[in-house]
């Protein structure tokens, strides 16, 4: 391969690479702030600057943790623990306990959902996508929400 397609990440469209570049942007900013403050505050205070100095610190190390995860993305890193689930842009339609069916499409990256299709997709490391690995047709899976269990069973799946 050449050009742009041996640096990219198969299924990495250029909408999620340039949500992906704006967000590493703002977080390499937001991390000079944070070294910035540290740099300048002083080593003697009361416990409130001390608190606050230890909030920044644990906020540089988020920083830096999402800082090297994007940048492993658009270097072309497959997802951190991928378990050889369900694939990016695979389709599943599901019956949920009500009776209603939905069809969802999978993301390998929130960055891939493209904006407005948040209702209809779901990430591979999700707690429905990670319920769904391995299974076919026919069974019947469950998955940990916010409001509790849910059982679906899948309806469909076509593959990318």
């Amino acid at each position: 391969m050449t050009g742009a397609d041996s640096t990219s990440r198969p299924g990495l469209g250029p909408d999620a690479r340039r949500r992906l570049q704006d967000e590493l942007a703002d977080l390499r900013d937001r991390r000079r702030e944070l070294v910035a403050a540290l740099q300048e505050s002083d080593s003697v205070g009361d416990r409130a600057d001390a608190a606050e100095t230890l909030e920044m610190r644990d906020e540089l190390v988020w920083a830096d943790e999402q800082i090297a995860e994007i940048v492993a993305r658009l270097a072309g890193a497959e997802p951190a623990g991928d378990s050889g689930g369900l694939p990016d842009g695979a389709e599943v339609t599901l019956r949920f306990e009500d009776g209603t069916e939905q069809t969802l499409r999978v993301a390998a990256f929130p960055e891939e959902v493209p904006e407005g299709a948040e209702e209809t997709s779901f990430t591979v490391h999700s707690p429905l996508g990670r319920a769904l690995a391995g299974h076919r047709p026919g069974d019947t899976v469950s998955y940990s929400t916010p409001d509790g269990p849910v059982h679906v069973r899948l309806i469909d799946l076509r593959l990318p």
